[in-house]
C-alpha cells in the first residue's frame, strides 16, 4: 500500500510539473517574472515601477541587490506593493485560457 501512494504521490508531481511547464510555455509575456520567465503568483510591484514575483525579487535582495534587475538603477526602496489587479487577472487567464491549453495539450499526449 506504501508503494502505492508513493507511485500515485509521484504522478501528481509530475502532473502538477506538466501544467506549469504548459502555463509557462504559453502565458503572456507580461505574465512571467522578468527575472525567472516563470508565469507569476504573487505579483509585486517594485520601486522601479516593474512588476515581479515576490519570491524572486526578494530573493533578488537577500543576495545585496539594491538596484533593479532590469534597469540596473539604484531603487529608492525595496518595498513591495502586492499588484492586486495582475493577481487577479492571471488567476483569471490561469482558469479559463491556461485550464484549455492544459487540457488540449493532455488530449494530445
Amino acid at each position: 500500500h506504501k508503494n502505492e501512494c508513493v507511485s500515485q504521490s509521484q504522478q501528481l508531481k509530475a502532473a502538477a510539473n506538466t501544467t506549469e511547464e504548459i502555463l509557462n510555455k504559453h502565458a503572456p509575456k507580461d505574465f512571467c517574472d522578468p527575472i525567472n520567465f516563470d508565469l507569476m503568483t504573487d505579483p509585486v510591484v517594485c520601486a522601479d515601477g516593474n512588476t515581479y514575483e515576490r519570491l524572486t525579487i526578494e530573493t533578488w535582495f537577500k543576495t545585496g541587490n539594491t538596484t533593479s534587475p532590469l534597469t540596473g538603477v539604484e531603487l529608492e526602496s525595496t518595498s513591495l506593493i502586492p499588484n492586486v489587479l495582475m493577481r487577479k487577472v492571471i488567476l483569471s487567464w490561469r482558469e479559463n485560457e491556461g485550464a484549455a491549453l492544459v487540457e488540449a495539450a493532455k488530449k494530445g499526449s
